[in-house]
């Protein structure tokens, strides 16, 4: 079992991976993690503003651009690929936080994001949505991550009822997820290898080689705001039965659509001077 990296995410996530219990049979492990807009004199916002633009373009290929002597344009074409819909963004910023969590509190490793195969800024890839690997396992195992989210947030008492929303849907996808599927994400996975450091990179290399040696499991991530968690929705994660067998990490952020804006913002504010 991989190991969690101490600071980053971290900073924000004073509760962690706290196991959901119910009183009903269960098929899976549902885990409940709490997410905090302030550490400190830490930002989550400002933190997540600085690792959004490596989720669109790989950090080499920006390095490679800065290289070339236009530092104002390399970086004005890196947020130029971030989405501008409210929609995309809630989405986007979803993965991207379950994507860090999975590395600083799981202690995976990203093997890609699926933002990473987006053509344009307003758009969704049709794969599964993270490839991780834990370096400290033997053989290597591959998980691919699905995240599902909603930007609901409590009013009068009502239920959010995510439990018919974006918690459906993580079962969907995983339904819908085939051999075929998997495939693609492996073959997506090798074009990305070099981004790795070694020594990892050789054995992910030769995990990924046809008949490498290799294990594959999957998880899920769900991330809403902290005022719609429900005991009694949060059950149907834990109980309802799937084709894939996957546990689920519950991000629970506080006041989720202010933490996506203000995330956003402060590259939207950067995009803007670097377009003058």
């Amino acid at each position: 079992m991989a190991k969690s990296r101490p600071g980053g995410l971290n900073h924000f996530v004073p509760q962690k991976r706290l196991v959901y219990t119910c009183d009903k049979p269960t098929v899976r492990s549902v885990y409940l993690s709490d997410v905090v807009n302030k550490a400190g004199d830490k930002r989550l916002c400002a933190f997540l503003a600085d690792r959004l633009p490596s989720f669109y373009r790989s950090p080499s290929k920006l390095l490679a651009a800065l290289t070339d002597d236009y530092f104002i344009t390399a970086v004005r074409d890196t947020l130029s690929r971030l989405p501008s819909a409210d929609t995309f963004q809630e989405s986007h910023f979803a993965e991207v936080c379950s994507a860090i969590f999975a590395e600083d509190v799981l202690g995976l490793k990203r093997l890609y994001s699926k933002l990473s195969l987006l053509t344009s800024e307003n758009a969704n890839a049709f794969k599964m949505d993270l490839l991780l690997v834990d370096p400290d396992s033997d053989p290597l195992v591959f998980t691919f991550g699905e995240v599902k989210s909603s930007p609901k947030v409590a009013t009068n008492g009502s239920s959010a009822a995510h439990d018919k929303g974006c918690f459906a849907d993580l079962f969907r996808s995983f339904n819908n997820y085939d051999e075929n599927d998997v495939h693609f994400d492996l073959a997506a996975a090798k074009d990305r290898v070099e981004e790795l450091a070694p020594p990892l990179r050789d054995r992910v290399k030769a995990a990924l080689e046809p008949y490498g040696k290799r294990d594959v499991s999957y998880a899920g991530f769900i991330v809403i705001d902290s005022s719609t968690s429900s005991d009694e929705e949060t059950a149907v994660l834990a109980t309802r039965k799937n084709k894939k067998v996957f546990d689920v990490d519950l991000l629970r952020v506080q006041t989720l659509p202010v933490a996506i804006e203000k995330s956003y913002g402060h590259l939207k504010a950067i995009l803007e001077k670097c377009s003058l």
